[in-house]
């Protein structure tokens, strides 16, 4: 074996103060630098992606405002940083050995995996939820459909077989029912013309309404990348009302 070239390497990690400036959006290894450890860079990067594509969309189709642009980075932004700072624990502590270059990070701060990866919580005007500031990040422990998390993975019945609530969200929003789904359904279908937006209508059943604890006529709504947007533990008096808010609020109508 023939070594052709030595070069020293440090783990840093670099985030950009914006992630957007006028129509110009940072995505990936733009927004943020970090060590490979825990595959940060490149689930931060998916994860803004897809965070920004169906606000693109919606915004180019004319479905939302540019109210909505802004939320990405309201929303990536704290995952960016919190990303970044994660990856500063790993490997390099007890291997590299770089005397005085390892920035380390204080061992109490390490989050476990399942929170850098699907754990966060948002908090911005695309999430209809009083629980913190915008631009702020929380998580959580379980997903249970918490207003900015990921919607949780469920089995559900559906056509004979057992479907995953994740294969039931498409290109549109979807809304996911603890009962009353023709009271939902018939919501949807109004508000879905009325504000030109793809509305789809599932229900959780038992096990889903168990898992998220939504009481009878709760629903979960759901943007198109899986996030859940709005929470109603029950029936609104008016449904359809509640709904349009919700949408309304979500997309800067």
């Amino acid at each position: 074996m023939e070594i052709i070239e030595v070069a020293p390497w440090q783990p840093y990690e670099r985030v950009a103060d914006q992630f957007r400036t006028g129509r110009t959006y940072l995505v990936g290894d733009a927004a943020h630098t970090m060590p490979p450890f825990k595959a940060g860079g490149a689930n931060t990067a998916i994860q803004s992606a897809h965070n920004l594509a169906w606000k693109l969309a919606a915004v180019h189709h004319g479905i939302a405002g540019p109210g909505l642009l802004a939320t990405y980075h309201d929303e990536r932004y704290p995952i960016g940083r919190f990303a970044a700072r994660q990856s500063l624990i790993g490997p390099p502590l007890a291997l590299l050995k770089l005397e005085g270059a390892t920035p380390g990070l204080p061992a109490g701060e390490e989050a476990p995996l399942f929170t850098m990866v699907l754990g966060y919580q948002y908090h911005s005007a695309a999430v209809v939820s009083d629980d913190a500031s915008p631009g702020t990040v929380t998580f959580v422990d379980v997903l249970t459909g918490q207003p900015g998390t990921r919607m949780p993975h469920i089995w559900l019945a559906g056509d004979g077989k057992r479907v995953s609530t994740l294969d039931m969200i498409g290109s549109g929003f979807a809304l996911f029912t603890a009962g009353d789904l023709a009271a939902w359904t018939a919501a949807a279908t109004r508000v879905a013309a009325t504000l030109a937006v793809e509305v789809t209508v599932h229900a959780l059943g038992d096990d889903g309404a168990a898992h998220t604890g939504l009481g009878a006529g709760g629903a979960l709504l759901v943007r198109p990348d899986d996030f859940v947007g709005w929470r109603t533990e029950s029936l609104p008096s008016d449904p359809e009302s509640a709904l349009r808010q919700s949408l309304s609020a979500i997309l800067d109508r």
